[in-house]
């Protein structure tokens, strides 16, 4: 089985999916790591290994910024029907509430204009007062917008920068002991993006992360596969990590717990999200065999990760595809065959 997998993921870097990549698994009652290829080809080719630190793109979003909503919550810091205005006062949309952020349904952009953030102070500027383009709750439109703001919120209603509550809420109670925000040792981080003469390495790919020093809601966290495992030990094991309760019971049950649902395409695929999770839709990261209580999420730079509580399988696959370029698209497709295997052979 594992042979299999193995198979599939070499195959993949050999067909230039990627340089690189690292898994976990959890199945059957066990954990399971492997490391493939390079974390970077340029200037000169680096093997890669275990402890590789990827940039974790928008799993931030759930790793990080869903998971300290939920504690929040649970500390009854703040409700999901509140405002966001409520805690970012200097915003200026008061219909819009924490709930609307989690979905993507909040009627903000999916992204910033790209001149603004290249302006000092242009990005916060613009996330006090964006324009809305759809009535909230009409539709579901990804947003990083949407975390960017919940990061505000977490660090208004916390009174900690958001780097400092998930370190103490988050990554110490799971021994996520290589997790964080701009990572001291860049050697050990995959590369990404390379433009020009300059190879993005140890610190955070995405524009809008890096305007706010490489802390945000929506992007900015490296993890390795070995931490990321604990984190989905945690969601299987409905809230707890070796004895300690992270997350209630009754908040795990909410993740798995669709919020929303459009339908999409010809053949009206429904999509289905949860509080910050993808729980169905079109080129599913599980493939077509995982059961409705499963939740997933991608990163751009090339990273995916799925939990599928009934199978009492989860998967993790950290990978630089934005290496050397982002013009590579071919991880899209691989994912659903990486889990239909898994979920047919474990």
């Amino acid at each position: 089985m594992i042979t299999g997998l193995n198979k599939l993921i070499e195959k993949a870097i050999a067909e230039n999916t990627f340089p690189g990549a690292n898994y976990s698994l959890i199945a059957n009652g066990k954990k399971y790591f492997e490391s493939f290829g390079n974390k970077a080809l340029i200037p000169e080719v680096e093997k890669n290994d275990i402890n590789t630190l990827y940039d974790m793109a928008s799993l931030t979003k759930v790793i990080v910024t869903t998971t300290a909503v939920m504690i929040l919550l649970e500390q009854g810091k703040i409700r999901l029907s509140d405002s966001v205005k409520l805690y970012v006062p200097k915003f200026r949309h008061s219909q819009i509430t924490i709930w609307d952020l989690m979905t993507h349904t909040s009627g903000l952009p999916s992204d910033v204009p790209g001149s603004l953030y290249r302006q000092d102070g242009g990005l916060e500027k613009y996330l006090l007062a964006p324009e809305v383009i759809y009535p909230k709750n009409t539709k579901i439109l990804y947003s990083d917008m949407g975390y960017l703001l919940l990061g505000f919120v977490i660090e208004s209603v916390s009174g900690m920068k958001l780097n400092e509550f998930a370190e103490k809420y988050i990554f110490e109670p799971l021994e996520m002991k290589d997790s964080g925000y701009n990572p001291k040792d860049t050697n050990r981080c995959a590369s990404t993006e390379v433009y020009g003469e300059v190879i993005t390495r140890g610190y955070v790919h995405d524009e809008k992360a890096y305007a706010l020093d490489g802390v945000a809601g929506h992007a900015g966290l490296f993890s390795t596969v070995t931490d990321v495992s604990n984190f989905m030990e945690m969601i299987l094991n409905d809230g707890v990590y070796k004895g300690k309760q992270i997350l209630s019971k009754k908040s795990i049950d909410l993740l798995f717990t669709p919020q929303v649902e459009e339908y999409t395409g010809i053949s009206l695929v429904p999509y289905r999200r949860g509080l910050g999770w993808i729980i169905q839709g079109a080129n599913s990261v599980a493939g077509d065999y995982a059961s409705k209580n499963t939740i997933m999420h991608t990163g751009f730079t090339g990273t995916h990760m799925y939990i599928d509580r009934d199978n009492k399988i989860a998967f993790c696959l950290l990978s630089n595809r934005v290496h050397p370029t982002r013009d590579n698209n071919l991880i899209i497709p691989f994912r659903a065959r990486l889990g239909n295997y898994i979920l047919n052979h474990f």
